[in-house]
Formats: C-alpha cells, sequence, structure tokens
C-alpha cells in the first residue's frame, strides 16, 4: 500500500472519529426545577423557574418537570433571580 494511500486512509478514519465524538462543550449550564417551552421553527424558546447555575452562551438547560422536562442546548439564556429564559434551545 502506497504511503499516500495510507495518509488518505488514516484521514478518513480521523474525520469519521471526529463527527461521532462528543458535541461541543457547553459554556455554562443550568438546572430548573420548571418551566415551559414555545415552539420557534426548529427551536425553543425557554421560560422556567427555580433555576440554579451558571453561564449565557451555548447552555446547557436541563428541566426537571412539567411539560417542558428534558435537557437542551441553548444558544443564549438570561437567568435572574431564581428564572431563566432561553433562546435558539434544541431538544437533546
Amino acid at each position: 500500500m502506497s504511503l499516500r494511500r495510507i495518509a488518505a486512509a488514516a484521514g478518513a478514519a480521523l474525520l469519521a472519529l471526529s463527527l461521532i465524538a462528543v458535541p461541543a462543550r457547553a459554556d455554562g449550564s443550568h438546572e430548573c426545577f420548571s418551566g415551559v417551552r414555545t415552539p420557534d421553527g426548529e427551536h425553543y424558546d425557554l421560560s422556567a423557574g427555580g433555576c440554579a447555575g451558571a453561564g449565557y452562551y451555548q447552555v446547557t438547560v436541563v428541566i426537571l418537570v412539567g411539560d417542558a422536562r428534558g435537557t437542551y442546548s441553548c444558544a443564549s439564556v438570561f437567568s435572574w433571580n431564581g428564572s431563566l429564559t432561553g433562546e435558539r434551545c434544541l431538544l437533546l
């Protein structure tokens, strides 16, 4: 096998591994007791209460109970006094 083919195979294997690797890390996370979600195209807008955590951009939000229960990846969140609003959130 030529060196060029070995390099191409190694590159393809590395690309395949990077595609199945863990998604990009979030810059913060919040855990909320309850919340609601509103569809916004392919994303959701979140409104939650009983929240604790840190971070504003590329944040993971976990909602424990209610209709919006689940884990979300949000482009941005605003947290104040235990309440949270999130924009462009995807349900994971």
